[in-house]
């Protein structure tokens, strides 16, 4: 094979595989974005279960207030009926006597009721603590990964790097420049041709192109898409068996058979003179 030739179908499979690593290392800090958001909705459901405690601590604080308020009423109450001088003056004052008894019990009650909902509050916040600590050491083993993938793209690419301008120094100018231009056209420079077609664009070349290309022994390309093309061997369809021989080997038989036939006939006899 055309020595450039064969270094050129050799560059575009390194070019191929720096392109993949170099997306691969770019993508890095949205790949770990997109890990850490999956912590997003534990961490949500951590700080709603602690608002919903905080909630209840700051209900439960305000009707303990409430509650120590009407007790205060209640005192002030009882101290104006002892120098009242009139039953109703009285009995207004008993009135809001119940009435602050009757509000500190509501109180009572809804504190009973925030109680018992902070029961369940603080088993929903320690659910979600729990859910929220493995799925954060989910996330930190697949960011490790993630950079440890990173790191060995990285030394591959150096590897490539490197291997990629060894190719190229042993390229001429002028096949190097045509593969460049059509990598930077058409993202692929090298196309195989087989069955007498360019793989890339599927144009059929001409006869006399044809074997030239067979032989691998000069940079030709495709008149289509530009794309410098190559045969290999390899993928050269099984001949078919001939029909000529198949007819010949058909024949054998049914010759062989005539002979057998002509062995077996009387020889003629020539009458006696």
């Amino acid at each position: 094979m055309n020595a450039d030739l064969e270094r050129l179908i050799e560059l575009e499979k390194v070019d191929r595989d720096i392109a993949r690593l170099s997306d691969e290392v770019a993508t890095l800090p949205k790949r770990v974005a997109a890990i850490e958001a999956h912590l997003a909705d534990d961490k949500a459901a951590v700080e709603k279960a602690k608002g919903a405690i905080k909630a209840n601590e700051a209900a439960r604080r305000k009707l303990e207030a409430d509650i120590q308020a009407f007790q205060q009423k209640i005192v002030k109450y009882r101290e104006q009926s002892s120098s009242v001088k009139t039953n109703d003056e009285y009995r207004a004052l008993m009135h809001e006597v119940q009435f602050a008894e009757k509000a500190i019990s509501g109180c009572e009650d809804k504190i009973l009721e925030l109680m018992i909902a902070l029961e369940d509050e603080e088993k929903s916040l320690k659910t979600a603590e729990m859910e929220l600590k493995a799925e954060a050491a989910a996330v930190e083993k697949e960011k490790a990964e993630a950079h440890t993938r990173t790191a060995e793209d990285e030394a591959q690419l150096q590897v490539h790097s490197q291997k990629r301008q060894e190719l190229r120094s042993g390229v001429g100018e002028s096949a190097l420049a045509h593969y460049d231009r059509v990598m930077r056209q058409r993202k692929t420079a090298i196309a195989e041709a087989r069955e007498q077609k360019c793989q890339a664009c599927f144009v059929m070349v001409r006869p006399q192109t044809w074997q030239e290309i067979r032989a691998n022994d000069k940079i030709i390309t495709c008149s289509s898409c530009g794309r410098i093309l190559f045969y290999d061997p390899a993928h050269e369809p099984a001949p078919e068996p001939s029909k000529k021989k198949a007819k010949v080997r058909a024949a054998e038989p049914e010759a062989e058979a005539g002979a057998v036939e002509q062995d077996k006939a009387p020889a003629e006899t020539t009458p006696a003179q």
